[in-house]
């Protein structure tokens, strides 16, 4: 007999035995020794499980350890790739940089950079590997770029430029792009205009295949086109008219793709009139799709609102901007969709802070970040850890820790000093 066990079993083997002359013995004896042996049992399952637990401590201390995010690998997942649109007018930016930024640790390595005027907005598209901007010109310059660029040795290839109207003007000042990668459309601020270009030639070639130009709505107003985005079941695309406080619905016809004269943006029309002077700019959707938050340039407020099958209910707005400087500019979520941020500018410059109830997709202010001077636009890294400002005045982008749990942000005084920084956007 091993020290430590006890082994009562020849008792309980006769107790078995008597089992079958039960009528050799009173019922109340046989019963209590019928419950010892239950209670045996009951014992001898606790030390076996005693047993195994101690050996499967033995095994997992003699194991390796478990890689950390301190190594090699782990820091591999945790570079992205930056993309920076700038401005080159008056500035000595040379274009579109790129850097290598580090998710987990916040350091930022320039990479390489390309020369374009004037990129103010820019996207990119993985296949094939291209970056598209905007060159934001107040002139018939104004164009949509096209620009290979090679993952393996990160360089830039030689970018294909394509006016952004066919006449001398009407798509002035481009200042937003998207792609769904075989059409690309601009937002053309000044010209109050959208220009669609067709994709060919694997990525290289945009030509233009749609023009749209707005009218005022009123006899005081004239449109300003700021932001172009579909809605997250691919339907439709929504476009913000800052000058007429409008937001306009587009159907996105998927014929256009295979058919050269189908147009590839149908059936116009409003979906929502803000208050006058509001000036719809930039808007983003929750991650479920159901609901829409909205920033106002001009009116220094964010709208909520409730999508349904393309269409916008208003279910709430509030005050954003701390002073009415009419400067609110960028809006984004955090990667859970537990916060809402957004950036203002010309005053007081920086980012509020909301959380959003999960619930009904309504929006209360935890804080107000103070930033450099003149964010334009801001991104935060996939992983939520950070979240960049893209300061065009003080020709820098600052980088803050996100604390999850609160949404707050920290300076963490890791600066990245480029000229005229306009716009983010981060891939792997």
């Amino acid at each position: 007999m091993q020290p430590g066990h006890f082994y009562p079993v020849p008792i309980f083997f006769i107790l078995d035995k008597l089992h079958f002359k039960k009528s050799l013995f009173k019922d109340s004896l046989f019963d209590f020794l019928y419950t010892l042996k239950l209670h045996y049992l009951c014992i001898k399952i606790i030390f076996d499980m005693k047993k195994y637990l101690f050996l499967s401590s033995l095994i997992l201390l003699a194991s390796p350890a478990t890689p950390s995010c301190a190594t090699t690998s782990c820091e591999q997942s945790d570079e992205l790739s930056m993309l920076v649109g700038t401005y080159t007018v008056k500035s000595k930016s040379d274009g579109i940089y790129l850097f290598h930024f580090n998710q987990h640790t916040g350091e930022a390595k320039l990479v390489t950079s390309t020369k374009i005027g004037n990129p103010s907005f820019l996207t990119y598209t993985k296949q094939p590997s291209f970056v598209y901007s905007v060159s934001e010109f107040s002139n018939a310059e104004a164009a949509a770029n096209a620009t290979p660029f090679d993952v393996t040795s990160e360089t830039f290839g030689p970018t294909r430029t394509t006016l952004a109207s066919n006449v001398d003007s009407g798509a002035e000042d481009p200042c937003n792009i998207w792609t769904n990668g075989h059409f690309l459309v601009t937002a053309n601020y000044t010209g109050g205009s959208l220009s669609v270009f067709s994709i060919t030639d694997g990525g290289a070639t945009l030509k233009l295949r749609q023009f749209i130009r707005f009218q005022k709505l009123l006899e005081t107003s004239v449109s300003h086109i700021h932001c172009a985005r579909p809605t997250p079941d691919g339907k439709y695309l929504l476009v913000t008219d800052l000058g007429n406080d409008c937001i306009y619905r587009f159907t996105i016809n998927s014929e256009a793709d295979s058919k050269e004269n189908v147009p590839f943006l149908t059936a116009q029309r409003i979906v929502y009139n803000g208050p006058l002077g509001w000036g719809p700019r930039h808007f983003v959707f929750s991650n479920d799709g159901q609901y829409v938050y909205l920033i106002n340039e001009l009116g220094g407020t964010i709208v909520v609102f409730r999508y349904i099958n393309g269409n916008l209910l208003p279910v709430q707005h509030v005050l954003a901007e701390e002073v009415p400087a009419h400067g609110s500019a960028d809006i984004h979520l955090s990667p859970d969709g537990h916060f809402l941020y957004a950036s203002h500018r010309l005053q007081n410059d920086g980012i509020s802070i909301y959380r959003i109830n999960k619930a009904n997709g309504l929006i209360h202010k935890v804080g107000y970040q103070h930033t450099a001077l003149h964010p334009r636009n801001f991104a935060i890294t996939p992983n939520g850890r950070f979240l960049l400002v893209a300061s065009r005045d003080d020709n820098c982008i600052e980088v803050y820790r996100r604390n999850k749990r609160t949404g707050l942000l920290q300076n963490i005084h890791n600066n990245i000093s480029l000229p005229k920084p306009v716009c983010i956007d981060f891939f792997k």
